[in-house]
């Protein structure tokens, strides 16, 4: 009887891959990205100018837009008196029409009691009022 040998069987040790044998590391990224900082300008309020002889010259239509509608409005012939109240003074404007077109020729601002507030601090107030 002969004998039969079993095939040899040959184990080769292959080289491990880098991928496998390395341990994996974070990848390396960029720091994160900081949010964009916002503009204080854009966040704070426009500063009011309290200044009232910027009325001067106004369109009847560009003041009402400023200021809004009246607490008084007074006609008389080609003028118009229109008053504003505030708690602690009171704006009368004087507007008189001129080719069709109503605008302000003149204003007076008086404090409602004993000069508690300067008029023009008043006077901001009245147009942040609007806003």
């Amino acid at each position: 009887m002969a004998v039969t040998r079993a095939p040899e069987i040959t184990v080769e040790r292959l080289a491990p891959s880098p991928a496998v044998s390395a341990p994996l590391a974070p990848p390396v990224s960029a720091p994160p990205a900081r949010p964009a900082l916002k503009q204080t300008a854009a966040l704070a309020p426009k500063p009011v100018d309290d200044n009232p002889k910027q009325l001067f010259g106004l369109s009847g239509q560009r003041f009402a837009a400023l200021l809004g509608p009246a607490n008084f409005v007074r006609r008389d012939g080609a003028a118009e008196v229109w008053q504003y109240r505030a708690p602690e003074c009171v704006l009368d404007v004087f507007l008189y029409r001129k080719d069709s077109t109503l605008s302000v020729a003149h204003f007076d601002l008086r404090p409602r009691r004993a000069a508690i507030q300067v008029p023009r601090r008043c006077f901001a107030g009245l147009l942040t009022k609007q806003r």
